[in-house]
């Protein structure tokens, strides 16, 4: 008997640690899967967050279109309708008023762009002294950097007084 009873104590046991671990790590377990569910709701919200955005600049892109061709429609109903009701004289100061088809002088040719590179250069690469004049006189030359003679002796860093006086030393107002 003596065995048997040893059995089930050794079962009883068993069963109270075993229920006892499993009360002890089930919160753990249930505070696991609120965090997944907490996850995936933020993912969710995230994405219908990012489709609102898709959505309003399709939108504003859509809107901005219609209104280009707005603006489109009554610049070819205005110019149908200058042609149509201005006189000849009206139609000239117009166009001298436009900026494309302003008066050039005699002699000249179409207006274009500015270059951004040397006419002269080979290639059409951009030439460093393109239109440069060198100044030879002024008070200050050019220094070489080889010229200068180089000194064996060690710069010490800047001291940093918010650390303390200890070990840098005091400047000489704040000893104390």
């Amino acid at each position: 008997m003596d065995m048997l009873t040893t059995g089930v104590l050794c079962f009883a046991a068993g069963v109270v640690v075993g229920a006892g671990l499993l009360f002890w790590l089930l919160p753990a377990r249930r505070q696991a899967g609120q965090l997944i569910r907490d996850r995936d709701e933020a993912r969710q919200a995230l994405n219908h967050y990012r489709d609102q955005v898709d959505d309003h600049f399709l939108h504003t892109a859509e809107l901005v279109n219609d209104m280009t061709q707005a603006y489109r429609s009554v610049h070819e109903h205005l110019s149908k309708g200058a042609q149509a009701l201005c006189s000849e004289v009206g139609r000239k100061r117009a166009v001298a008023k436009s900026l494309d088809s302003a008066p050039q002088k005699e002699g000249d040719g179409p207006v274009a762009p500015p270059l951004d590179y040397a006419p002269s250069a080979k290639g059409g690469t951009l030439a460093e002294d393109f239109g440069l004049q060198q100044k030879t006189t002024g008070p200050f030359k050019p220094v070489d950097v080889a010229d200068t003679p180089v000194t064996d002796s060690i710069v010490e860093p800047p001291r940093d007084y918010a650390e303390g006086c200890d070990e840098q030393g005091c400047p000489p107002e704040e000893k104390k």
